[in-house]
């Protein structure tokens, strides 16, 4: 099956990108509890305990997880159906008894399924080691920044899934998704300084994510999700036209 194929030529460079996270999130979340002052004495205070969580949610979800995710959503998307073509078994490949939207999707849906894991593991050692760390559970909102941070990642996964698709190449297709994603990381700073308005950018929608947890005047970027969800299932569909149209 195709899902195996994918899952095995991505399989020794993905757990250990699973290992980084995990030692990366574990980490952080310990030096931020020091640096704020957080100690076995003092697991009793809520004002420790409250900023604590949120400069660690944001610091190590909002900034450390989702920036990871999205390196990890590039390199996977890379290795795409398009890198078929690079290693010539897209004649194999595509003149197999199935529809050309078979390889898309079976190929995209191993990627989403190990960034989810990826999102998963990175939230759960940062919820795990703040509710050592601070004696107890403060919110049960931090497990739902998986939604920004997944969706976010299979936002930028699917761009670069596209890209290697139309390049028909990995490595191609890594250089004009990183491209992209730089041109919306750093455009917001631009728009927002010469003209004040909030440009909406991936890794803004992942950290908003994250702020929502424990703030009190902050709203879940329930609108974000919605248009980053459509964004994420646009590219495959796109990947989908291109490859069916293509000449092998």
């Amino acid at each position: 099956m195709y899902f195996w194929k994918c899952w095995r030529d991505s399989r020794t460079h993905y757990i250990l990108r699973l290992i980084a996270v995990f030692v990366l999130c574990l980490l952080v979340t310990i030096i931020i509890a020091k640096v704020e002052g957080l100690t076995g004495a003092k697991k009793g205070s809520a004002g420790l305990v409250l900023r604590t969580w949120s400069v660690a949610t944001e610091g190590v979800l909002g900034i450390c997880a989702s920036l990871f995710t999205l390196f990890t959503a590039l390199t996977l998307g890379a290795s795409g159906v398009g890198e078929e073509f690079k290693e010539r078994t897209a004649d194999f490949l595509l003149t197999q008894p199935r529809r050309r939207r078979y390889w898309i999707w079976t190929g995209w849906s191993v990627g989403v399924c190990e960034l989810a894991v990826m999102v998963f593991l990175a939230v759960g050692a940062t919820f795990g080691t703040l509710t050592y760390l601070t004696g107890y559970v403060y919110t049960w909102r931090l497990l739902a920044a998986t939604l920004p941070l997944i969706v976010g990642g299979v936002a930028v996964y699917g761009l670069t899934y596209l890209m290697t698709v139309v390049a028909g190449n990995g490595r191609q297709g890594l250089s004009y998704g990183m491209g992209i994603l730089l041109i919306n990381l750093l455009l917001p700073f631009a728009v927002y300084y010469y003209s004040k308005v909030n440009f909406p950018s991936v890794l803004g929608f992942m950290l908003d994510g994250c702020k929502w947890v424990t703030s009190a005047t902050e709203a879940f970027p329930i609108g974000g999700l919605v248009v980053w969800t459509v964004i994420a299932l646009v590219f495959p569909v796109a990947a989908q036209l291109v490859l069916e149209r293509a000449e092998v």
